[in-house]
């Protein structure tokens, strides 16, 4: 039997225009506002963000700054060797200073 190309339907795909055109996007993510065309800022907003962020900039401090006055006064009273905090059965092992000698400075 012998059908005729006129009487076979070949995937028909409806025309809907007002769905999302989903072709270049892969296909195992959803599409999403990353899509979309960029939306550029107008001059005037994107002025006020330079200045914004130049006021910023300017009033940046990079001082040393201490939050915590009891963190800051349990450090002072905790021991150090070379600078670095130690446990109190630490002081006993380590050896004075004194015994290697002074060493003098310029």
């Amino acid at each position: 039997m012998l059908v005729s190309s006129s009487s076979l339907e070949v995937g028909v795909v409806p025309d809907n225009s007002a769905t999302t055109d989903v072709s270049n996007v892969p296909f195992n993510r959803a599409p999403g506002p990353a899509d979309a065309a960029p939306n550029p800022l107008s001059g005037v907003d994107r002025e006020a963000r330079v200045l914004r962020y130049r006021e910023k900039r300017k009033n940046r401090k990079f001082e040393k700054t201490i939050r915590y006055a009891s963190r800051k006064a349990y450090a002072e009273t905790r021991p150090r060797i070379k600078g670095r905090f130690a446990k109190r059965s630490e002081i006993e092992v380590v050896p004075d200073a004194s015994s290697y000698g002074i060493v003098p400075s310029y």
